[in-house]
């Protein structure tokens, strides 16, 4: 299968509003990328050399370019990937945040002073650069995923070799003009623009790569992992979810489905920490149901340009054909549609790739919708009667990236918060929050290599630690 894929000549981003190709690129070959990583490593020499707090003064000037051209950028993400307006500005927002707090990171790379057990025996240690790392990232979070890669691998004095996703191709050329604008080392950061296959391959056989970061589906992320597996380098994944959510009886139901559309629906659903699995008590089940119909009807899908615009359309057609199936899956398997049965007829809509959110009640927990990652508009409801059997169910399927409860009762909080099986745990807020000083990162499926990123824990990954004793 990759024999066949590298014989493409060319990549194309096209806005899926319209289906306009918006560029082309030309793939590259085993050898151009070979050389990349030759030339990034060489780059990475000096580099390393470089004090930690300088490593970082880089960042801050990367984040004021792009804090300079914030509508700019915005405009692009939802051009290239469909992004509603105010979330591509809020992307490049989230960026400079990444940046700004990654950059301070350089003032932080610290070691420990630890007394000897001799009286002549200074001992410490250290962190240093593990090298030359690999970054994988994917097209739905197209500039601030590859931002919490690259912008900590930087800080702790790594060259990098990154691969973007198709879809973002033109946001990803520019993030490397603008690191070029910034004064960055040449060839520090080199991009490549190549089917997943071939560069997985060569991370894998190449020894100058060190260790490398993917983010996407769990299939592909277990294919990278096996891949590496021989060299036995570092890797991290973060990868699938299928993140419940939880309502109880006394739960705020308006403020409840308000954070369901914006914790399950924006980005069209496309979001690895998006709610997909809400699991609401029998005492309110009803209730909440009317409660959510009436709330979906008040979200508007349109043209993401549109910034009255709650939902765009999916990233291609590939997205488009995937969540389709799923949908006619979830019918035949029982589930009953509740809201979304009609598509968008309007003159607009006709040439991009827009669905409906779908809202499915009576799902149960052996259907496909309440197990498998569908990455699009798509809600199931599911009814309960007890936390414990809730939390059961929660946990009973592969993935384990975010969750969400709604509760009044800080001892069913408390206890949601020690059984659930996630890495990112919300109680009364929306399942994708998150913020870049705390780390970021699943359990089960979801994540593999036992590292986290975001925070001060991401720098764990890009950096090896040594143990010095000295004796004059």
């Amino acid at each position: 299968m990759a024999d066949s894929i590298r014989k493409i000549e060319k990549m194309y981003s096209v806005n899926p509003s319209t289906k306009q190709v918006l560029a082309e690129f030309k793939m590259m070959s085993r050898g151009e990328i070979e050389n990349s990583i030759i030339a990034a490593a060489e780059a990475q020499k000096a580099w390393r050399r470089t004090p930690a707090p300088i490593r970082g003064e880089f960042l801050f000037k990367i984040a004021q370019l792009l804090e300079e051209q914030v509508e700019e950028w915005g405009r692009l993400v939802t051009e290239e990937v469909g992004k509603c307006l105010r979330d591509g500005i809020g992307e490049i927002q989230r960026s400079i945040s990444f940046l700004r707090f990654f950059a301070g990171e350089g003032y932080r790379m610290k070691g420990e002073t630890i007394p000897s057990r001799q009286p002549d025996i200074f001992s410490y240690t250290k962190q240093q650069p593990v090298g030359t790392v690999g970054v994988i990232t994917p097209w739905n979070v197209p500039l601030a995923i590859p931002v919490w890669k690259i912008a900590p691998a930087l800080v702790a004095g790594n060259a990098i070799v990154w691969k973007p996703a198709p879809q973002a191709l033109i946001i990803s050329r520019k993030f490397i003009d603008l690191l070029e604008e910034a004064g960055l080392p040449r060839n520090l950061v080199t991009m490549l623009i190549a089917d997943g296959p071939l560069v997985s391959e060569v991370f894998a056989e190449n020894k100058l790569i060190n260790a490398v970061t993917f983010t996407g589906s769990t299939r592909t992320g277990r294919i990278i992992h096996q891949a590496l597996a021989p060299r036995g380098i570092r890797f991290q994944a973060e990868m699938g979810g299928k993140n419940p959510f939880i309502i109880l009886p006394d739960a705020d139901l308006e403020r409840a489905c308000q954070d369901i559309v914006s914790g399950g629906l924006l980005d069209a659903g496309q979001r690895c920490t998006a709610t997909s699995r809400i699991f609401v008590h029998e005492a309110v089940y009803e209730k909440f149901r009317d409660q959510i119909v009436r709330t979906l009807e008040k979200v508007k899908i349109g043209l993401p340009m549109d910034e009255s615009s709650i939902i765009g359309p999916v990233v291609d057609q590939g997205q488009y054909d995937t969540i389709r199936r799923y949908i006619e899956i979830a019918k035949s398997e029982g589930a009953v549609l509740l809201y979304g049965e009609d598509e968008p007829e309007e003159e607009w809509a006709k040439n991009g790739y827009f669905i409906k959110p779908k809202l499915f009640d009576r799902v149960t927990q052996d259907m496909t919708i309440a197990n498998e990652e569908i990455f699009g508009p798509v809600l199931a409801l599911l009814q309960f009667s007890d936390l414990k059997e809730c939390l059961k169910l929660c946990n009973s399927i592969e993935y384990g990236l975010s969750s969400s409860i709604y509760t009044k009762d800080i001892a069913s909080a408390m206890e949601y918060i020690d059984e659930i099986e996630s890495g990112l745990v919300h109680v009364n807020i929306p399942s994708t929050y998150s913020e870049p000083q705390m780390p970021f990162g699943g359990i089960k499926a979801t994540g593999i290599g036992g590292f986290r990123e975001q925070g001060s824990h991401a720098i764990l990954f890009y950096t090896e630690w040594k143990t010095v004793y000295v004796r004059a």
